[in-house]
């Protein structure tokens, strides 16, 4: 099925297989060497006709007068000066002429298709001839459009050549085809990985015979240089770009630089795999997880109060502190808007309501500098939200809970002004590609404004926030557990340099990987609950020997939410709980006693940390259950709003700190230190104006598991050591009825719960390894776990081992369940996990070690949390350290 080009391609890289050299895929444009191919077939075009007829009809009629007082003016003059005008109206000439203004009942123009095709022709000729010859994609050429190196040489020339086919000479064609091949030549070839922003630039370049492929007239040697081009697009942007961010980012969408960065990012590639696409018979968009989830990573990567009316990007890697509403958060959701239109039409609808109705998004001639010869051709033509249905986040069904890639995000709800937004950055994989930055375990916490974010900023961010002018990165500049050593907390990841940049680089197992999520659940309405292994940081030192870090988001009612985290640390160093916040640490137990300029020492438990900047009103009350003996320092001040773990000053300006900075980007430390390795911490978030005392908080911790009991009304209880839970007992006391929620029990396990006797709830511990109910013991209750057999994975050792991994299901086609058998050639943690084509997790069957042999699970068809799957093709993948293997599942109706 053509859906599964993708994921096909991908899994043969993943495999380890030398990549063949590039064919067309069948059938598809490319194949037939037709044109127009880039963005739109001759197909493609009569429905953009039919879209701006409908939609940009005035839109259009002012598009053509523009373009008509441009047709006089000649190339390198006037107006057509700076490249990015001459890109931008080369495109558009390429546009009118494939378009044809006379096609489009009630629109009127100065010329005809073939006028507007020769302009075209003759701007890109003259692109061909006066481009410097060591031409480089502009990082950030994709995005902005009217910088003068903005908007992508070798993407124009290509334009200009596949729309004004049949209406340029051989001659001409060839003239394009050279200067292509020339940027070819020397192309940007830097030692870096692909998934930065100047090769998503670049790429385009990369891809430069698109346009020209299977063109045999042009003669034999373009023929094979057009071959040898087609090879780099294959390698770079297939493998090394959509193969491995499809990898990186586990099924989802998420970026590894900061936020303009990842803009630059974003829309490059997403502009090369429209254009691409077409021409190779699939939408990319429709089958590559990181293209199809673009909607999300923006949506959950805002921060859900604005600042005096601004919202911003929340901080993560090397940002600029960008503002989120702007031209490039809205390209990209008009992009994904039209190119999902079809496939995904409620996600489609979601960006499209983003751009044009939400308090986020920005109309195209809302974009800054806007000019209808720069913008129009992309961003009302080729895609455009008008034709898309808009669709609320409710409507559209934006799920509260995602993963993104590298970390979780976890809204209470959809409000565009006081959510709750949770943020755990949880990375499977280290990427090394210059502007990450090390967050294992991070922790970002918003409701009613920015509560505890992550600090300092290392790039020019513009007035009131200072830039730290050196050595501004670190473990320590995060909401983490870290390990002392050095005042950035530094992990010990081991060597992984810019070499490490193939699907086959990002397996279990290798260099790369950092850490393993083995537990993640989301409940609707309860709890979400997100269990990472971090171990593997530090692999190449001898700092830890385990790092794990457990959340979970308790939903409830504003000021009865909590998050509850846990922090388990084999390691001689002294640990450090670190937490970053917008305003002042006050103790609620104690008192905070001075230890130095910016320094104080305190004694209690539970502190209090209050936004209040603009039209903020968030309060958090965090208490430390656990370590039992600890020293509580916090920092603060002029100067030392931004420190490293051992109170040192960042380099910055201090004078230049406002308190857009410290909303922004913290303003005060809170760190909990100790020499033990288990830490429990509740925090307590709610309303500044109607929270109120703190919750109760009780510890209910015993020998074999750690637990909180909060406002007697919910418990949660972790393991306290690596073992996982199986039968035990522990005591509850409150006259309410109580959730709770015991999690790093052993999987798919076969569960009662009874207290003094009572069968109280029962069922499966799942793949996640939890069991969640509800009860009231009418004061002090004992309540017993008993855990009896596995419920899904079986074990069959009579067939002989196999060298290879194996894997198969039956029956399929299926409805209801399916049985899915797997072999194993050797021993190890295995995860079995079903998929849909557009590559989002729908299931998790096993998450454990097995032994060798042969196992079997059952898929009932349910997706996480009980919902019925719909009915269509999905995919099963069951991965090791060693391999990888996939299986197609068809779900009958």
């Amino acid at each position: 099925m053509k859906r599964l080009w993708t994921v096909m391609a991908v899994s043969l890289v993943a495999a380890g297989l030398q990549a063949a050299p590039f064919t067309a895929p069948a059938n598809s444009p490319l194949a037939r060497k037709e044109h127009p191919r880039l963005f739109v077939t001759a197909e493609g075009v009569q429905a953009m006709r039919s879209r701006i007829q409908s939609y940009y009809k005035s839109d259009f009629q002012q598009f053509v007068n523009a373009m008509d007082q441009f047709y006089s003016v000649a190339p390198g003059s006037g107006t057509l000066t700076e490249w990015n005008e001459l890109f931008g109206a080369a495109r558009s000439f390429a546009l009118l002429s494939r378009i044809d203004p006379a096609t489009v009942p009630g629109i009127t123009a100065g010329h005809g298709r073939n006028d507007y095709g020769q302009k075209a022709i003759s701007l890109g000729l003259y692109i061909a001839q006066r481009l410097p010859n060591d031409w480089s994609e502009a990082h950030h050429g994709s995005k902005n459009l009217t910088t003068s190196e903005g908007g992508l040489a070798s993407l124009a020339l290509q334009v200009v050549y596949d729309w004004t086919f049949g209406l340029a000479s051989l001659e001409q064609r060839q003239q394009l085809a050279d200067r292509l091949i020339t940027l070819w030549n020397n192309r940007y070839n830097s030692e870096k990985v692909k998934l930065e922003n100047h090769y998503a630039a670049n790429v385009h370049v990369y891809a430069g015979a698109l346009s020209f492929y299977g063109d045999t007239d042009l003669g034999a040697s373009y023929t094979a240089k057009a071959q040898a081009m087609m090879d780099s697009f294959q390698d770079v942007f297939l493998q090394r770009q959509l193969g491995v961010a499809e990898r990186l980012f586990e099924g989802s969408s998420d970026w590894v630089e900061g936020d303009s960065y990842s803009m630059d990012g974003y829309v490059g590639i997403m502009l090369l795999a429209a254009a691409a696409g077409s021409a190779m018979g699939e939408n990319y968009f429709a089958t590559n997880a990181w293209l199809h989830y673009a909607p999300y990573y923006l949506y959950y990567h805002m921060m859900p109060m604005p600042y005096q009316g601004e919202y911003y990007f929340s901080q993560q890697n090397t940002s600029t502190v960008m503002a989120f509403r702007s031209s490039s958060t809205s390209m990209v959701m008009n992009i994904t808007a039209a190119m999902l239109q079809q496939a995904d039409p409620n996600l489609a609808g979601f960006a499209a309501w983003f751009c044009e109705k939400s308090p986020y998004g920005l109309d195209v001639n809302q974009y800054e500098y806007y000019d209808s010869h720069l913008f129009d051709f992309f961003y009302k033509f080729v895609f455009g939200t008008r034709h898309v249905a808009k669709k609320s986040p409710e409507e559209a069904g934006i799920p509260l809970s995602v993963h993104l890639g590298q970390g979780h995000a976890m809204r209470s709800d959809h409000g565009a002004n006081d959510a709750t937004l949770v943020q755990f950055y949880s990375p499977k994989f280290w990427y090394a590609n210059g502007h990450n930055e090390e967050d294992m375990g991070a922790l970002n916490i918003h409701r009613f404004g920015s509560l505890a974010v992550s600090a300092a900023n290392t790039k020019n961010a513009g007035d009131g926030i200072p830039r730290v002018q050196s050595d501004g990165k670190g473990l320590a500049l995060n909401n983490v557990l870290g390990l002392a050593g050095d005042r950035a907390l530094s992990p010990e990841m081991g060597t992984i340099n810019d070499g490490h940049d193939t699907p086959t680089d990002f397996v279990e197992g290798a260099n790369t990987h950092i850490g393993t999520v083995e537990a993640r659940e989301y409940v609707p309405g309860l709890h979400d609950y997100v269990n990472y292994n971090y171990t593997r940081s530090y692999k190449g030192g001898s700092k830890a020997s385990l790092a794990r870090r457990a959340v979970v988001y308790l939903r409830g009612p504003v000021n009865h939410e909590f998050v509850v985290v846990m922090d388990r640390v084999q390691s001689a160093q002294e640990k450090y709980f670190v937490l970053h916040t917008v305003g002042d640490v006050a103790a609620v137990e104690g008192s905070w006693q001075s230890a130095g300029s910016g320094h104080w020492t305190g004694s209690g438990r539970t502190f209090k940390v209050t936004n209040r900047i603009d039209k903020s009103h968030g309060q958090m009350y965090l208490t430390s259950v656990l370590p039992t003996q600890a020293a509580v320092h916090k920092f603060g001040g002029s100067g030392y709003e931004w420190v490293w773990a051992d109170g040192s000053r960042l380099d910055y300006s201090a004078s230049s700190f406002t308190e857009l900075a410290g909303y922004l980007l913290s303003d005060h430390t809170l760190q909990i230190r100790s020499a033990q390795g288990l830490f429990l911490t509740v925090m307590q978030l709610g309303d500044a104006n109607t929270m109120g005392a703190p919750a109760a908080v009780e510890n209910i911790s015993g020998d074999s598991y750690a637990g909180v009991l909060l406002e007697g009304e919910r418990a949660v209880i972790f393991s306290r050591n690596e073992t996982r839970l199986g039968n035990f007992s522990y005591s509850c006391k409150s006259n309410k009825t109580v959730k709770h929620l015991l999690t790093e029990l052993k999987s798919n396990r076969n569960y009662t719960v009874k207290r003094g006797g009572t069968l109280v709830a029962s069922g499966s511990t799942g793949a996640h390894g939890t069991i969640a109910f509800s009860d009231n013991p009418g004061g002090e209750g004992i309540y017993t776990v008993a855990l009896s057999g596995a419920t899904a994975v079986e074990q069959h050792d009579s067939a002989p081992l196999p060298h290879t991994l194996q894997l198969a299901n039956h029956p399929n086609p299926f409805n209801p369940s399916t049985t899915i058998t797997f072999t194993l050639p050797q021993a190890g943690p295995v995860k079995l996990q079903i998929f849909n084509l557009a590559g989002q997790l729908v299931r998790t069957l096993v998450a454990e070690a097995l032994p060798a042999g042969t196992h079997q699970a059952r898929w009932d068809g349910t997706v996480e949390g009980g919902g019925r799957a719909a009915s269509g093709l999905y995919l099963s993948r069951v991965e090791t350290a060693q391999a990888v293997a996939e299986s197609k599942l068809l779900l009958a109706k």
